[in-house]
């Protein structure tokens, strides 16, 4: 088979959450953080034959991405990446030795609901660099949500907020930038209850779920 460049872009963005990664048979590819508060899995165009484990995905990426068109076969031990004479082979990892994400779903109950841009999440990692800030909070007071980039802990830090929606509900919910490694692009976003995000992309089935802070309040 040969590995579609959206593929190869949702793997690398996989390797930024975690660098080992479970390949289960079938077209889902999922993986979890290694402090288990991101959860990510996405429906892909491949099918892949059989469940093999990787330890060091970014590895994994360099020999997909060394040439174009390559054909990509997996064993019962190794994978290998050839084109024309050339052959890379890439031994898998025991399972024991990996961190690899749940079969099971997750499901989340829905407090509040709003939709961020292509455009409002560029700019949300961006105003995150520029102002060194190391949380994102999204709070609902006084019938008003506000999407806020700052530091909890230091009133005189530099910020940056946007309003983004209405609300009845009051709450304070706070995720570490960090955590905040979706692929930039548009989203449905849910706040649980149960003290997580949840990011499902707006036009493909690409989907994240991120912890809140320990401090948050729904």
């Amino acid at each position: 088979m040969q590995i579609s460049k959206e593929t190869i872009d949702i793997l690398k963005n996989f390797a930024s959450i975690n660098s080992n990664l479970m390949i289960r048979k079938g077209k889902t590819l999922s993986t979890i953080s290694t402090g288990k508060n991101i959860f990510s899995k996405a429906d892909v165009t491949e099918e892949f034959p059989l469940e093999v484990a990787i330890y060091d995905l970014n590895s994994l990426l360099a020999l997909l991405t060394v040439m174009e068109n390559q054909e990509v076969n997996f064993g019962e031990k190794s994978l290998t990446i050839s084109k024309g004479n050339g052959k890379f082979e890439y031994f898998y990892a025991s399972p024991s030795v990996i961190v690899a994400a749940p079969e099971k779903s997750i499901e989340l109950d829905s407090h509040y609901e709003f939709t961020l841009s292509a455009d409002d999440v560029q700019m949300i990692m961006k105003a995150a660099a520029i102002t060194g800030a190391p949380t994102i909070t999204i709070s609902g007071k006084e019938g008003k949500v506000t999407l806020n980039i700052g530091d909890k802990k230091n009133d005189t830090a530099n910020t940056y907020k946007k309003s983004i929606g209405d609300s009845e509900h009051t709450f304070e919910c706070h995720m570490a930038v960090e955590n905040f490694k979706i692929i930039p692009d548009a989203y449905n976003v849910t706040i649980s209850k149960k003290k997580a995000f949840q990011f499902k992309h707006a036009t493909k089935a690409i989907e994240y779920f991120i912890a809140m802070e320990p401090d948050s309040v729904v």
